[in-house]
């Protein structure tokens, strides 16, 4: 309101001067140089000029586009980039005027200030009076008229310092006749030594540089007191162009300047407060919303520096376009009405980070003349109490979700009454009692059987704080309408405020009938079955033992098999042998089909002797525990099936897999199996390409898939395929004892794991087996 007075009573001073006025912004580039002048005030003579146009937040070159032609815009510039004022006349035509002026621009701050004189009629008075040298007397009583109609001080000095003309005005400031001034120096007209020798000096510079000078002084007005004066001295040119005298004007701008001074104290009040509250303030002005003022609270709430004044708020933080906030923003600047609200949700960056924030918020628009120019933000951060609230509220809501469905019965109520707040269908259904029963009443007019057993008890909990606990309890009590004995636990539990007063009782309930009466009937027969357990404990080590003994006789008797059925097919294949040498050349073709069926016979039954001893011994004996890397054990199966995949063209691919812990002897029998199965059973004609890949499974498990490009086997044969003996195809076309997935399998078990198989028949083969990376035993 303030500045909306002092900018009034600037307008009203301006309004009475007899010169035009006009207070411009300085306007500036993308490189922070001056283009022109953003219109801020013209004065009541400014109008009459050029009329009765929307002028204000205009630029200065839009409304007068002649003064880009002329020079003045120029001018101007370099005065608000210097600072240095300006004095200058100019004959202007355009915007309906055709006129000479005299311009002065000053530079105030960031404004510059433009003071116009229609020096028209004073031209062509001078052009007048040199062509009528003849009518010299006419001419100084038009001189005279024309001096003495304006309320600006006119007067004329000789070269020797001394008035030679005052006008009225002149005349009534100093209080004399122009018999007792004209003729008389400055200090004999009553200026004080300083202020004359000021203008003696100025009057001499004149006459040298033949140059107007103008400058602002303060001096004591007869009747008024002190006053702030603007002058101008002029030289008067004879006719051989030399100073033959000096014309000076002089107008008095005191109300001018304390209506500036007014004015800009006005705006320090303002900006001082701004800093110095403690509350984040914000000022904005014109249509763009730019940063006019910020303090130290509101920078630092938002995360910015600085360098955001005199940018529009909207491009310092982009993040708020399309915000609730923004739009708030832009309707109190468009309708000019307040905007308060508290907890306003506002999401943008500080330090770079983008998060959600609150607010208590108030906006007031700044008016100027009856318009909108701009608006003052204050901002409180309450992000912290808007959480924490909204926390505690969640809480509270969790806590009674959690009550309300809580499996254990929970009833909470308020210490000081005892009355029932809040309780769970558990709590119900164990009171055996309706809800409207307990809920908002006495806790013991509910429970009136209980109070003379546990009343004290629960008094005892509100007054010392401290927790009642009962186990499975006998109780009874009216439940669905009849007598019922059954068996709780429950506890009666304080809850306390900050300072330590309990607030609330929580009473937490179980009934635990059916424990308790099957414990009971536990017991009752727990000497039964210990007799039993122990007859039975002496059976079970009595058939362990038997049963060791047995897998012993077994083991023994397959490795004594096994070796004894070596030597008699050692010895077919030796005479086979021979018997083929023998006779090499003397057997016709069946004769020798049928030596080449013994030596295959021969050879499988090797190979099912192997497999049967290798089966039967995998478990003789625990084997040492050690990290094994799984990557040198296949490098260990590529290198020693070298041979056999370089016969057909096949190829194992595999890259980081695990180190596990096992047993390396069986973990290499199981994955040579598994490879081998692969080239076993490879398309004929199709390269075999075997494939190895892991994966960690819930931290604790490395599963390893052996994929390969074979003939693949019907999904349905899945299942059968890791049974010992089982073969999927005929033995004349694939080698093979039907004891190598068996053995899988059992190496696998052996380690904790797993192993399946899945296929598509023609296709693909993939077994997927899974090891636990570590094993609690130190030899498996």
């Amino acid at each position: 309101m303030e500045l909306t007075e002092n900018s009034d009573l600037l307008q009203t001073v301006f309004d009475t001067a007899p010169n035009g006025i006009a207070v411009m912004q300085t306007l500036y580039d993308g490189d922070g140089k001056v283009e022109d002048f953003s219109i801020l005030l013209f004065n009541a003579h400014t109008l009459n000029w050029i009329g009765e146009v929307d002028y204000k937040g205009k630029r200065y070159g839009d409304v007068f586009p002649t003064v880009k032609e002329t020079g003045i815009l120029e001018k101007f510039i370099a005065v608000a980039e210097t600072g240095e004022a300006a004095n200058f006349e100019t004959w202007y035509e355009g915007e309906g005027m055709n006129h000479w002026f005299r311009i002065a621009a000053v530079k105030q701050g960031g404004l510059l200030v433009v003071t116009t004189e229609d020096i028209t009629d004073k031209k062509q008075s001078e052009i007048a009076l040199n062509k009528a040298l003849d009518a010299a007397e006419k001419q100084k009583r038009l001189y005279d008229s024309i001096a003495n109609t304006t309320p600006d001080l006119v007067y004329i000095f000789d070269l020797d310092y001394k008035f030679t003309y005052a006008n009225k005005a002149l005349l009534a400031m100093w209080g004399k006749t122009a018999a007792d001034a004209i003729g008389k120096g400055l200090r004999e007209n009553g200026y004080e030594e300083w202020h004359a020798l000021m203008h003696e000096q100025e009057i001499d510079e004149v006459v040298a540089t033949k140059k107007n000078i103008r400058g602002t002084v303060s001096f004591p007005h007869a009747e008024l007191g002190k006053r702030v004066y603007d002058y101008i001295f002029a030289p008067v040119f004879n006719e051989q162009g030399a100073v033959e005298a000096i014309a000076g004007t002089t107008r008095d701008i005191t109300e001018l300047k304390l209506a500036e001074e007014k004015l800009q104290q006005g705006e320090n009040r303002l900006r001082t407060m701004i800093d110095q509250t403690p509350t984040p303030t914000l000022v904005l002005m014109g249509d763009d919303l730019v940063v006019e003022q910020i303090n130290a609270s509101m920078l630092q709430m938002i995360g910015q520096g600085e360098g955001i004044i005199g940018i529009p708020l909207i491009e310092t933080m982009p993040e708020l376009e399309g915000q609730y906030i923004w739009e708030q923003v832009k309707k109190v600047y468009r309708e000019g009405t307040s905007f308060d609200q508290w907890e306003v949700p506002v999401a943008h960056k500080r330090k770079g980070v983008m998060e959600d924030y609150y607010y208590n918020i108030a906006y007031r628009p700044l008016t100027e003349d009856g318009r909108i120019t701009g608006m003052i933000q204050v901002a409180v951060d309450v992000t912290e109490q808007v959480v924490a609230r909204k926390k505690l509220e969640e809480s509270e809501q969790d806590l009674k979700n959690m009550v309300l469905r809580s499996p254990v019965g929970i009833c909470v109520m308020d210490a000081a009454t005892l009355v029932c707040e809040i309780v769970n269908d558990k709590f119900v259904e164990i009171a055996g009692k309706p809800y409207e029963a307990i809920m908002g009443n006495w806790y013991w007019d509910t429970f009136a059987e209980a109070a003379p057993y546990y009343a004290g008890a629960l008094q005892t909990v509100v007054d010392k704080g401290e927790a009642f606990y009962i186990n499975e309890v006998e109780m009874t009590l009216v439940r669905h309408g009849k007598e019922d004995t059954f068996y709780v636990t429950f506890v009666y539990e304080p809850m306390k405020d900050a300072d330590g007063t309990v607030k609330k009782v929580v009473v937490w309930v179980m009934e635990n009938t059916l424990q308790v009466q099957a414990r009971l009937k536990v017991e009752e027969s727990e000497n039964s079955y210990r007799i039993l357990s122990e007859s039975l404990e002496q059976q079970v080590n009595k058939r362990t033992k038997e049963l060791q003994r047995s897998n012993d006789d077994l083991q023994q008797f397959a490795h004594v098999a096994s070796h004894d059925l070596k030597e008699p097919v050692r010895k077919i294949k030796v005479f086979t042998n021979r018997l083929e040498e023998q006779l090499n050349g003397k057997l016709d073709g069946q004769a020798e089909q049928f030596i080449k069926k013994i030596h295959v016979a021969a050879d499988r039954m090797a190979t099912m002797i192997e497999g049967v001893l290798a089966y039967s011994t995998i478990n003789a004996g625990r084997q040492q525990i050690e990290p094994v890397d799984l990557n040198e054990t296949i490098r260990n199966i590529d290198t020693d099936l070298e041979v056999a995949l370089q016969e057909i063209g096949g190829s194992i691919h595999y890259h980081s897999l695990p180190t596990l812990d096992g047993a390396p002897v069986l973990l290499y029998q199981l994955f040579y199996n598994l490879i081998n199965n692969s080239i076993k059973f490879a398309k004929a004609g199709v390269p075999p390409k075997i494939m190895l890949s892991s994966e960690t499974v819930d931290g604790s498990l490395a599963r390893i898939t052996i994929r390969d490009n074979g003939i693949g086997f019907e999904p349905e044969e899945a299942g059968q395929i890791f049974e010992t003996f089982t073969r999927l195809n005929p033995k004349d076309r694939y080698e093979g004892t039907g004891l190598g997935l068996s053995l899988c399998k059992k190496i696998v078990e052996r380690h904790g794991g797993t192993i399946i198989a899945t296929a598509i028949p023609s296709e693909e083969a993939t077994f997927t087996v899974e090891l636990p990376l570590q094993q609690k035993e130190t030899r498996i």
